[in-house]
């Protein structure tokens, strides 16, 4: 398992939700779709105006194939948001999970 992690700050308390559901209706649908997604979690800093979203995939490769469209989505998402940052994006092989 590999998991992308896709970290956010300086974001607009008031943009979240908007952020959020555009994300669920237009990028996440794809990369549900995409061969080996293994799952999700986006958490939200409302206070410190900070996100992250992990993606889980089956593979390396199965990751590889999806930065295009986690790549669209974050740009999206920063359209959106007004973060004050560029997002900070790390990959990981996955050694424990429960």
């Amino acid at each position: 398992m590999h998991a992308r992690l896709s970290r956010f700050g300086g974001l607009d308390p008031e943009r979240v939700d908007q952020t959020v559901r555009q994300f669920q209706e237009g990028a996440l649908p794809g990369l549900e779709q995409t061969p080996g997604f293994a799952g999700l979690t986006v958490g939200v800093n409302r206070k410190t105006g900070q996100a992250v979203a992990i993606s889980l995939w089956e593979s390396e490769a199965a990751m590889t194939q999806s930065e295009r469209l986690a790549d669209e989505a974050r740009d999206r998402a920063v359209e959106t948001a007004g973060p004050s940052r560029d997002p900070i994006v790390d990959h990981y092989e996955v050694v424990i999970s429960r």
